[in-house]
């Protein structure tokens, strides 16, 4: 630990080091250029930040140094100024301990460096600079140093104790004129007092001694946050918006900028308010970003982080305003366009706002606002707060009176002794989300209408259209309806089954019925009832509803199964009932009828049965059953049908009418008819069916009779007829007897004539009718056999064709066959060919060796004996001889082995 302690530590220039002795506790600054070897006491040390020191690594640290454009905040400065140093005098080496002024802070600006005393800390800061829209507030902590060079400036800023607007024009946001500049004394200005330095006055500012900037840690913990309205926006939205700011920073081009900020104000799916802020904040990060980059160029490319102590102005366009509250809490609205600079202890209302800035209300033709007077304000004032041509009936109005300030169009904007109210729930609104609060009219269409009450009397009143009605919040409220599902389906879901629901419906469109044509609605209130007859289109009032009928169904129409509907059939009606009647013989029917009817008289009389089918029903079933029952059953079986209708329709004019409701039947038919029995019925059937037959017998029996009658008497006619021309003749011709004789001698040969004709005519006919016969049978012959004739030489025909389609098939297999063997003995001619050499030569090797196996056991001693070779030998002895070929050959393929040639073979 000694060896440590003596080790020598350099001290450069611009360079310190504090050493703390533990023996007497005293501390010593060393200042370069020096060289300090601390002893076994001595400790090297820093400040902890808390008032004490701690150990520090045994080195030198430099010097405090503030560059152009920034200044050091020195905590416990020295006690006597020095001019060659800001922090003092001192000498290279070892320095004692300096009297500080502990608790207070001093300001010195840069160039500047030097080293700190025990008990002293610095933090250097850049100095603040300020754009057009940007102020400092800064707090009085001390006693101001009046050779700082922006001493002036404080004492002129302190004067400003209000708001400062420029740009403003109306009378409620005039512009507070600075106090001019003094020469006062620093005293008179009060610790702890806040002064605003305006960016407007200078873009460079460095704090003198006596003044503390105030961090705007309000701003820079909510920007982007409530101040903007950003976390009141749905989640989809702040999500949609993060990407675009992301998109914004990375570099997005001014054109797609543009486009962005296009596609947003076209969004229906965010309200006005969403999308202001939506847009005014993507405009806040690209003016940021240009600022960024103007600093970037200015610095020669350096970035510079943005000055945590600046502050923005609020800066209005022309349809923007905002809040501002005073020390005591006095509102004021200023409107744009302006630049508003706030006062020392002046707070901006920031809920619902867009970095404090709302927008005016922008009201179209059928638009309004709810307002409630908050302070008294006299009829000549409120008209000039107003848009031009608002009615006002009142000279003076009182704190609590309602007004409805209409579009003519125009733009809006909130006064102080107004309040904006949410037509609903009557609360005050501040915020950018208009949609809230503005009063649409609504439209209404030829076939619709709304229901409107008014709050004073609770009369719910119906607007018929075709029109635009603008609801006004303090008298009346738009009601919306609510029908159970049930209801729904029976109104509405008749004519438009499209709008058939399991759901209760809630509407706030008034209530449209389509009655169709020949049917009829019976529409009921507390004020009385009325029946609509269709075609039509019916608007019902608030409390106005449908009756419902229950109207019996089904095969039997006796009230059991019912359906529930509200429309009734006043022309054109029909139903089919089914029932039984029994006999005066106790035989059981059963009827099928079909009744046709209709409605007339008063129209509210025809719903007073709740079920007119089941009262048509028994009405009908009681007269025919009572009518059938004097009756046989082989009566009803003749005579059903003209009973019925004799029994319903009795009247003069052939209806039935129901004094109850109206309802008249003017038609029956008969469906159905038959015994219940089966049993009884088959023998009902059969006995009809034998009775149907003997009738048909009988009157084919009596046909007959008359028929001979007929010819009987005809013939007694005819005969009597000539009696009587016989008697007047005889009478006549008295006196020509002779010729009588004559006459009835010329009637006996023309009968005799005739009848000759008669059997000769016959005769001819018959001779005739046996030509014709024979023709007949003779064409007959003819045709059979010239038929027969055709069939032998079709089939000979198609015999020759067989036979010569065989024979042409038998000749091309002949031909194919042929050609075959062609093909076959010419393949095998090739083959011989192609094995000719060969076989000629394995033959002649064969007849070669054969000789030469002779020759050679045979000549090798001749050969010997004449001094030749065996070949020359053998080749001489068979000169001349068929065998000559055998030894001219192997000479011949000698040579042509040596020349690489085949030799020629005999």
């Amino acid at each position: 630990m000694a060896i440590e302690n003596r080790q020598k530590i350099p001290v450069p220039r611009r360079s310190f080091l504090w050493s703390l002795n533990e023996t007497s506790g005293e501390i010593l600054t060393h200042i370069g250029p020096t060289e300090f070897t601390p002893s076994a006491n001595d400790r090297i040390v820093r400040s902890n930040g808390r008032g004490g020191y701690e150990p520090a690594p045994m080195e030198a640290r430099p010097f405090i140094i503030a560059r152009d454009g920034e200044y050091v905040l020195l905590e416990n400065p020295v006690v006597a100024d020095h001019p060659e140093g800001p922090n003092g005098s001192y000498v290279p080496g070892g320095n004692k301990e300096k009297e500080l002024r502990l608790g207070t802070k001093k300001i010195i600006p840069g160039p500047c460096a030097f080293a700190l005393w025990p008990g002293q800390s610095a933090e250097v800061r850049p100095a603040h600079k300020l754009n057009a829209n940007q102020y400092l507030l800064v707090e009085v902590v001390g006693p101001l140093d009046e050779t700082a060079p922006y001493y002036r400036l404080v004492i002129e800023s302190a004067g400003l104790s209000s708001v400062v607007i420029d740009g403003a024009e109306d009378n409620t946001a005039r512009r507070s004129q600075p106090e001019p500049a003094t020469k006062a004394h620093p005293t008179q200005l009060r610790i702890g007092q806040r002064i605003v330095i305006q960016g407007r006055h200078t873009q460079f500012f460095i704090p003198p001694t006596g003044i503390e900037v105030v961090p705007a840690l309000e701003e820079t913990e909510g920007r982007g946050r409530d101040e903007d309205g950003v976390t009141t926006l749905p989640a989809a939205a702040q999500e949609e918006l993060a990407k675009l700011l992301a998109q914004v920073g990375e570099g997005m081009s001014v054109k797609q900028f543009s486009v962005v900020k296009n596609e947003i104000r076209h969004r229906q799916d965010y309200t006005s308010g969403e999308r202001g802020v939506i847009l005014a904040t993507l405009d806040e990060a690209w003016n940021d970003r240009a600022a960024q980059k103007r600093q970037r160029t200015a610095d020669g490319g350096r970035g510079v982080a943005a000055d945590p102590y600046a502050r923005r102005a609020v800066v209005l366009g022309p349809k923007n305003f905002c809040f501002l509250f005073d020390a005591d809490g006095n509102p004021r609205i200023v409107r744009g366009p302006a630049r508003v600079f706030p006062g020392p202890h002046d707070t901006f209302l920031q809920r619902g706002s867009r970095r404090r800035v709302y927008d005016a209300y922008e009201l179209g033709e059928h638009q309004a606002l709810y307002l409630r007077i908050i302070t008294p304000i006299a009829r000549d004032e409120l008209s000039k707060r107003l848009p031009p041509g608002t009615p006002l009936d009142r000279d003076h109005y009182e704190a609590g009176a309602e007004l409805l300030v209409r579009g003519l169009p125009s733009v809006f904007f909130p006064f102080i002794e107004a309040e904006v109210l949410n037509p609903v729930t009557r609360e005050p609104h501040v915020g950018n989300d208009h949609d809230a609060v503005v009063i649409n009219a609504i439209g209404i269409d030829q076939k619709s209408g709304v229901y409107v009450r008014d709050q004073r009397t609770g009369m719910v009143k119906m607007v018929r259209g075709e029109t635009s009605y603008l609801v006004d919040p303090r008298g009346e409220e738009h009601v919306q309806r609510r029908v159970p599902h049930d209801k729904w389906n029976l109104w509405i879901g008749h004519a438009e089954p499209h709008k058939l629901t399991t759901a209760e419906v809630v509407t706030p469109w008034a209530l449209s019925v389509i009655v169709p044509n020949n049917e009829a609605v019976l529409i009921t209130s507390r004020h009385g009832r009325r029946v609509v007859v269709g075609p039509r289109t019916e608007l019902l009032d608030y409390e106005e509803q449908l009756t419902a009928l229950k109207l019996s169904k089904g095969k039997t129409k006796d009230g059991h199964t019912t359906v529930t509907t509200c429309f009734l059939r006043v022309q054109g009606g029909r139903v089919a009932d089914n029932f039984e009647i029994e006999s005066a013989d106790f035989v059981r029917f059963r009827v099928k009828l079909g009744l046709a009817g209709h409605f007339e008289g008063e129209p509210e009389r025809w719903f007073h049965v709740e079920d007119p089918v089941k009262l048509l029903a028994d009405t009908v079933r009681a007269r025919v059953r009572e009518a059938t029952r004097a009756l046989s059953a082989t009566q009803l079986l003749i005579e059903f049908p003209a009973v019925v209708r004799k029994t319903l329709l009795e009247g003069d004019d052939g209806l039935l009418r129901f004094a109850d409701n109206g309802m008249v039947l003017s038609g029956v038919d008969v469906l159905g008819f038959q015994v219940a029995d089966p049993a009884l019925a088959e023998l009902f059937a059969n006995v009809q069916r034998e009775a149907v037959s003997l009738q048909l017998q009988d009157q084919q029996s009596r046909r007959r009779l008359d028929s001979t009658r007929l010819r009987d008497a005809l013939d007694a006619d005819e005969h009597a007829l000539q009696r009587g021309a016989s008697q007047r003749m005889a009478e006549t011709n008295k006196l020509e007897a002779q010729d009588e004789h004559v006459v009835v001698a010329l009637k006996q040969q023309l009968s005799a004539g005739r009848d000759a004709d008669v059997l000769r005519y016959k005769q001819q006919l018959e001779r005739l009718a046996f030509e014709a016969t024979r023709d007949r049978e003779r064409e007959q012959g003819e045709l059979s056999a010239a038929a027969r004739v055709l069939a032998a030489e079709s089939e000979a025909k198609s015999r020759g064709l067989v036979d010569r389609a065989a024979e042409a098939h038998a000749r091309a297999l002949a031909e194919v066959e042929q050609a075959r063997a062609a093909a076959l003995a010419q393949a095998d001619a090739v083959r011989l060919g192609a094995l000719q050499h060969e076989l000629v030569g394995a033959l002649q090797a064969a007849a070669d060796s054969e000789v030469l196996k002779a020759a050679a056991s045979n000549m090798n001693l001749v050969a010997l004996l004449g001094g030749k070779s065996p070949a020359e030998l053998l080749s001489q002895l068979v000169r001349g001889t068929p065998i000559s070929r055998t030894t001219d050959g192997m000479r011949a393929r000698e040579a042509s082995a040596k020349d690489g040639k085949p030799g020629k073979q005999d």
